[in-house]
């Protein structure tokens, strides 16, 4: 068994904004943009609506955390606290 649970959309939204990403601006689109500069590297992760509580599938979340540039540990545990945020 994984330590690691299934996420949903609601997950992946709480987590991306504790490690500090601002929604960016789209058209008229399923597909939500997330961004954040760390060590003045642009990082861009893009995420679909498929519902607030639909769990994204196995390759698609490990596509989004590294998308993200964390880790995955990171990643988790950014949905139990907020990070502080270094720019």
């Amino acid at each position: 068994m994984s330590r690691y649970k299934p996420l949903t959309y609601n997950d992946i939204v709480k987590i991306l904004r504790n490690l500090g990403f601002q929604l960016s601006p789209t058209g008229a689109t399923s597909h939500q943009t997330w961004i954040i500069s760390r060590d003045n590297i642009p990082f861009a992760v893009t995420i679909m609506f498929h519902g607030s509580n639909v769990e994204f599938k196995k390759g698609t979340l490990g596509s989004i955390i590294r998308q993200s540039g964390f880790t995955k540990d990171e990643f988790y545990n950014a949905l139990k606290n907020k990070r502080k945020i270094n720019i």
